[in-house]
């Protein structure tokens, strides 16, 4: 029942859109939409998507949006639409508190806009998990950016900040990925739409000691070097510095846009979608093919594949052809090549949470992230945490069916692990995943498996609401074409950032709004992994058979073990400066048991 995807080429010899996915779903594993979204946020969608928006949806958005444009057209573009106006807007009409945010989002905040808020997403926001050390190369492209362009006090600075300090947000691959040229425009035009402009963006900060991090520069769309790109410096050299200018700096205000535009492309198509949920979908699908039911391996990971394959499914009929594609600034083509770049690309391994956290230049384990600078990365301190804690609880349930001592024997002798693992590299195209020959080489395969499920989804997904559904702060594309040169830039004024920004595109605005309000939903109580610890324990608890006592008591444990982090991720978000936003995603009670909407 569970038959492969044509991949890397369709039937035809066309590259194949997705990566390998299940062709057909079987009756017992498909889930209507109905059960899959929120049944309000599912009919708003289906109008949205229909490209005509009808005055009775959009009421007085639509009476608002259209004065704006008559007054601009009209000959007074001062009474034409500012970013004050799209601040008001947002604090007078909100969606329903559905989210773990309760409907809040991130333009309620008076410095929804400022260096701080902008920082502290790559922490603490929708993607904090792609923030790394700049390497040396990129350093001293910095370096030499800033004596090129007159920015004398940085030219001198930077060279003697320690380079362990110095992280980027570096999305200089994007035209690689996507398979055009370092010159090409970034730019799509879909029928119907609106013109669109992409940017691949390299933000530089620096982690100061007392956990503040700070942005330094932004190439505001890298183009093979920074000699050929627009580079612009912070004009605040530290956290400490005087905000006072903050709201009127417009030319970085729109650099921070075009990081904020890449941030959303990268997040939204390698973090989220594939990292998440193509990956987790390859391994469903192998292991349904290769591990018997009864088999420990697939009675661990079945709990936590509840509804990720229709999902999916949906996610690949609807919401990527149908909104994604319509919102980026990259040709639908462009956006499958990158698609498939970053399933190719995915390092299974590599991404075990102390090897991913270290690779980046981080501590990789929870004593190490206890140094006051990390105080602000509560998803790091998290995740160690919550790794240890699923890896303890794999480890023990996969010594209920394999003897320990002989336990890498058995796993080296067991015909179907072998199998596993080859149809995951081969059919499943997921080439790091391991050769697993030793007991640990197994635990840790499957605590990925269901780290990429539940905490891992539910940190990149569950925050889109709060930092996406007010578009200025975090749109998908920029809506006029970047300047070419750093001297227009330094020009810019509010009325360039306006004109960046889909505040004059009615229905771009309401999907780039809605849809992260749609993939917010606040899980149940009744899907969470807490509870899932619980209800196993819960159904062990009578048991009197050797093995029923065994499962019950380590169920017990991992409940235990995660109602203990609860308070620890109670902690790691209050140890945070003052003002920051809670970090609470990551709660056992909030992170869903599986990849759910």
């Amino acid at each position: 029942m569970y038959q492969w995807s044509s991949y890397p080429t369709e039937e035809d010899g066309k590259p194949s859109g997705f990566p390998p996915h299940l062709q057909t779903i079987p009756k017992a594993d498909d889930v209507s939409l109905w059960k899959l979204f929120n049944n309000l946020g599912i009919l708003e969608s289906q109008i949205i998507v229909q490209k005509v928006i009808p005055d009775t949806f959009l009421g007085k958005t639509a009476d608002w949006i259209l004065e704006k444009v008559r007054c601009a057209i009209e000959g007074t573009p001062e009474k034409g639409v500012t970013i004050k106006d799209v601040e008001e807007y947002n604090k007078w009409h909100r969606k329903s508190g559905t989210d773990i945010a309760r409907g809040e989002n991130i333009g309620h905040l008076d410095d929804w806009f400022s260096d701080r808020r902008f920082a502290d997403q790559s922490l603490t926001g929708a993607n904090p998990t792609t923030i790394t050390r700049a390497s040396p190369g990129l350093i001293k492209e910095f370096v030499e950016a800033a004596r090129a362009n007159g920015y004398n006090k940085w030219a001198e600075t930077l060279p003697k900040v320690d380079p362990a300090s110095l992280l980027v947000q570096d999305c200089s691959y994007f035209r690689e990925a996507f398979g055009v040229g370092a010159d090409d425009v970034l730019h799509h035009k879909q029928p119907a739409s609106d013109d669109n402009w992409g940017c691949a963006a390299v933000t530089l900060y620096r982690l100061h000691p007392d956990g503040k991090l700070h942005p330094i520069a932004i190439v505001i769309d890298y183009k093979g070097t920074m000699a050929k790109s627009v580079t612009i410096f912070n004009k605040r050299m530290n956290p400490s510095d005087s905000t006072k200018g903050e709201a009127m700096d417009w030319p970085w205000r729109y650099a921070k846009t075009c990081a904020q535009v890449s941030d959303w492309f990268r997040h939204e198509i390698s973090v989220h979608l594939t990292n998440s949920h193509f990956i987790e979908e390859a391994i469903i699908v192998a292991t349904n093919r290769t591990i018997p039911m009864e088999h420990i391996v697939y009675k661990l990971l079945h709990p936590h594949w509840y509804k990720t394959l229709s999902l999916n499914a949906a996610g690949r009929a609807s919401l990527v052809p149908q909104i994604m594609y319509d919102v980026v600034g990259a040709s639908p083509e462009q956006a499958s090549n990158y698609l498939r770049h970053a399933f190719e690309h995915f390092d299974f391994q590599g991404n075990y949470v102390p090897s991913q956290l270290g690779d980046r230049g981080f501590p990789s384990d929870p004593a190490g992230l206890e140094d006051p600078k990390y105080k602000n990365y509560p998803y790091a301190k998290n995740m160690t945490l919550m790794w240890t804690v699923i890896r303890k609880y794999v480890c023990s349930m996969l010594l209920t069916y394999y003897d320990q001592p002989r336990a890498d024997q058995m796993v080296a002798e067991d015909p179907y692990i072998a199998d596993w693992c080859r149809e995951v590299q081969e059919s499943g195209h997921i080439k790091t995943f391991p050769t697993i020959q030793t007991f640990d080489q197994l635990v840790d395969a499957v605590t990925m498996c269901i780290h990429l499920a539940a905490p891992f989804h539910t940190a990149v997904n569950y925050l889109q609401n709060f930092y996406q559904a007010f578009v200025a702060a975090k749109p998908s594309c920029l809506c006029s074409p970047p300047p070419a040169r750093l001297a227009d830039l330094q020009q810019y004024t509010e009325r360039d950032l306006v004109a960046a920004l889909p505040i004059n595109r009615q229905r771009q605005w309401m999907l780039e709004s809605i849809v992260p309000w749609l993939l917010s939903f606040k899980v149940g109580a009744d899907r969470s992994l807490l509870n899932f610890a619980l209800s196993q324990w819960s159904v062990y608890r009578r048991k009197t058979e050797p093995k029923e006592v065994e499962i019950r008591d380590v169920s017990e444990m991992f409940y235990l073990d995660l109602c203990r982090l609860a308070k620890l991720f109670y902690y790691n978000s209050k140890a945070m400066d003052e003002g920051a936003i809670p970090y609470m995603v990551m709660d056992p009670g909030m992170t869903a048991v599986s990849i759910l909407i």
